[in-house]
């Protein structure tokens, strides 16, 4: 095993342990309460009141529909012949399902005749389903269970998770005879105080009972909650909310909500012949949810989507998710551990595998973020994933990684930096001692553009210099032209006698390394002129540099044996460089960048397209340019010069090699000496004589490095 990963245990230890606390961390209730608020936030977020049920509508008692009827006389609790009245005008319209969320519980203080007519009212609408409150103690309630007539059978899943209830107040005898189905009205909050989720079945005297919102569904869909299916969370079922009733936002609206007071005017109106506010036929094969939304009624509860909801309303999206099989269910138990592991690795990478405090924040916000979309994706699916255990498993597990890699690997830090900082540059070494594993051999792959200069003609004057001379000589230009490369930004990969290699975009990244490259080019011509009568004072002969600039992808790292490493480039970007360099000879020109480079600096600069050309060692033709200067500093003679000899270069490559020639004379004629001109003019006398062939692409091939 490498000492690398031998090094990795003690920190994959750590971050087992933090896992670990977080999943266990999970199951306390503080990890429950914190994973149900980040439930909350994704029903208030991602909820589609599209998916709802369209048949499903509230009628609620509403502080309005009081005050009516307070100015009428008639006070809460109010006769139940308004019900019957209000089942009457639902019957008219055609519903389908009634349900009463509201306790009928004692005699109608109008009256035993008040109960007898709204339960033959009852009786007479068919399938409604009224509400009973049970008790978990014996002496609370009553300890007669209802009718058998009332109770269900089930399999043992649902029979298992019935909640056990000791004492029963159903309706009063005269409602309870009317009554096609009875619902316990029981829902427990979880531990926050919310609720999220509903019983579906109570137990009492040896029989299973619906609760109201099993019951809601069997009446309207004619089903078994046996054939229903619904998941069940600790013995209850999770609402998946798709917004709420009782708001003016169309993002969040759901079910239809109508005062109950405009129901009992439309009823008055039909009973006056008159046109009523709110036609039956709206109601037509509808399930009609009765309750109460005042506020004094004492029927609002906290829920995910708002602190004030009907109790109503949680039954009916119950009901909702019952009729659509719209479940929402647990992930399977193994997703949770497994996001976590996931979010550890992310932490690892993140704390490990980054040399700058900025990427791996970035690292760790897509994490998160890509942990919490997750969550979010799946909620919309229908599956509830655990958003809480990962993102802190995650941020945990980065804290401790960054506090171990702080304690135990300073040292090797420290270490290579004095190791390092005498023989590399000090951006090397800062690299290395982020990345240590640079120290391997081999390179990474980078966008760059490399640079390469020659002395012009150095083998025929170094020839005729004392070595003392050529020393001091060759020390200042090396220094003049290496300093103009290291203060842009640029890498000096090396001398190879006179020529210079250098490269822009590593080790640190530039996003313009074709612009900054081709500015340091220029940079150094102009040096160089100033050095030359620096250099003809002290009886050098004139010095000129020629320099090739190309842009690509190429290897760039430590390379070379474990014993002496180098950072250095390698690659056809490299190459093609070197090889752009030697062409400026049979241009006459002194800075040659390719088609890449041109592309990468755009109009930032000012160039002479020489050629389409293919160079010593390649077999596809590339562009190649003249770079003249920087865009708005160029001298306009030469733009103009540039200019007439493309347009030269485009009647020849056209095959038109008369007139391409006489351009080219012009170009000679209007601004002096030009080597390219002159090279053209060569070529054109030779295609006369010797035409390309019919396919020919306009390139050329040249013989030469």
């Amino acid at each position: 095993m490498s000492k690398g990963l031998r090094g990795l245990w003690p920190l994959a230890g750590l971050l087992a342990v933090v896992g670990g606390l977080v999943l266990l961390g999970r199951r306390t209730d503080l990890g429950r309460v914190l994973e149900l608020k980040t439930l909350d936030w994704r029903f208030q977020r991602l909820s589609a009141p599209s998916r709802r049920d369209g048949r499903i509508v509230l009628v609620m008692v509403n502080q309005a529909s009081l005050d009516h009827l307070e100015k009428e006389s008639v006070y809460w609790p109010w006769p139940r012949s308004i019900y019957g009245a209000l089942l009457g005008f639902l019957k008219r319209g055609g519903a389908r399902t009634v349900v009463f969320d509201m306790l009928f519980t004692n005699p109608s203080p109008f009256g035993q005749a008040e109960d007898a007519t709204f339960g033959k009212a009852l009786k007479d609408f068919g399938a409604v389903v009224m509400a009973m409150e049970t008790g978990a103690e014996a002496h609370v309630l009553r300890a007669t269970p209802p009718p058998a007539r009332f109770a269900l059978t089930a399999g043992p899943e649902l029979a298992d998770a019935a909640l056990l209830r000791k004492s029963v107040r159903p309706p009063v005898a005269e409602i309870l005879a009317g009554s096609r189905l009875l619902g316990d009205t029981t829902m427990d909050a979880d531990l926050d105080g919310v609720f999220r989720r509903v019983p579906l079945i109570a137990a009492m005297g040896g029989r299973l009972y619906p609760t109201l919102p099993s019951a809601a569904a069997m009446s309207a869909t004619g089903m078994t909650l046996e054939e229903l299916r619904p998941p069940l969370i600790e013995g209850r079922m999770l609402v998946r909310f798709h917004g709420k009733s009782l708001t003016n936002d169309p993002h969040l609206k759901t079910y239809a909500s109508y005062p109950i007071g405009d129901l009992l005017l439309s009823w008055q109106a039909l009973e006056d012949k008159r046109a009523p506010t709110l036609p039956p036929a709206l109601f037509k094969d509808k399930i009609v949810f009765i309750g109460m939304s005042a506020a004094g009624l004492l029927d609002n509860r906290p829920s995910p989507v708002s602190p004030v909801f009907p109790g109503t309303e949680i039954i009916a999206a119950a009901t909702d998710n019952l009729i659509n099989r719209d479940f929402l269910t647990p992930a399977p138990w193994a997703a949770t551990p497994a996001l976590v592991l996931a979010a550890l690795l992310c932490a690892l990478g993140a704390s490990r595998l980054s040399s700058r405090a900025w990427f791996s924040l970035a690292l760790m916000l897509v994490s998160s973020a890509a942990l919490a979309g997750a969550a979010c994706l799946a909620f919309q699916r229908g599956v509830w994933l655990d958003m809480a255990a990962p993102p802190l498993a995650l941020w945990l597990g980065f804290a401790a990684a960054s506090a171990y890699g702080y304690a135990v690997e300073g040292r090797q830090k420290r270490y290579i930096q004095r190791a390092f900082s005498q023989y590399l540059s000090p951006e090397i070494v800062k690299r290395i001692v982020d990345n240590p594993e640079m120290l391997a051999l081999g390179g990474e792959r980078r966008d760059a553009t490399f640079y390469f200069s020659d002395i012009q003609g150095f083998t025929s004057f170094s020839e005729k210099l004392a070595p003392e001379m050529l020393t001091r000589l060759m020390n200042r230009y090396l220094g003049e032209m290496t300093d103009t490369i290291l203060a842009s930004g640029g890498t000096l990969d090396k001398y190879i006698g006179d020529a210079v290699m250098a490269f822009w975009g590593a080790p640190a990244p530039c996003a313009d390394h074709a612009l900054v490259a081709c500015k340091a080019a220029l940079a150094n011509q102009k040096r160089l002129e100033v050095l030359r009568g620096e250099f003809a004072r002290q009886g050098y002969p004139p010095v000129r540099n020629r320099i090739g600039l190309n842009s690509g992808p190429a290897s760039i790292g430590n390379m070379g044996s474990a014993a002496r490493l180098s950072y250095t480039a390698i690659g056809d970007s490299v190459n093609l460089a070197s090889r752009l360099e030697g062409a400026n000879k049979a241009y006459g020109t002194y800075i040659l960048i390719s088609e890449s480079t041109r592309s990468l600096a755009a109009d930032a600069v000012e160039v002479r397209e020489l050629d389409y050309v293919k160079v010593k060692g390649k077999n596809l033709p590339i562009r190649v340019y003249e770079l003249l200067g920087l865009k708005g500093e160029t001298d306009a003679d030469q733009l103009k010069k540039a200019r007439l000899f493309e347009s030269g270069l485009g009647l020849w490559r056209a095959g038109k090699f008369d007139e391409a020639e006489n351009v080219f004379h012009r170009v000679l004629k209007e601004h002096g000496d030009d080597r390219a001109s002159q090279e053209y003019i060569d070529r054109c006398r030779r295609y006369r004589q010797e035409p390309p062939p019919a396919n020919w692409d306009g390139s050329y091939a040249l013989t030469e490095k």
